[in-house]
């Protein structure tokens, strides 16, 4: 299964490696379509891979990191 997320960073959040963490503790894997990450704030548009319900845990995991979880609709390679 592919699901296609933005995730928004607050400024105490955009500094950590949230995804690189997600990525190892949780069976999925992950490629970065768009991003734009500044200082004291970022978004990142990316798909995730992997079994449907550990998706879902890695997806409650980041909200509950603090980090806003959105699905992409459509290509986000469109730009």
């Amino acid at each position: 299964m592919n699901d296609r997320l933005r995730l928004t960073f607050t400024p105490s959040e955009v500094t950590k490696p949230v995804v690189c963490h997600m990525a190892r503790q949780f069976q999925v894997e992950f490629s970065i379509r768009r991003a734009d990450v500044q200082p004291n704030a970022g978004w990142m548009d990316l798909e995730l891979s992997g079994e449907e319900a550990e998706i879902e845990r890695a997806i409650a995991w980041l909200e509950e990191q603090g980090v806003r979880v959105s699905p992409v609709g459509g290509d986000v390679m469109a730009g």
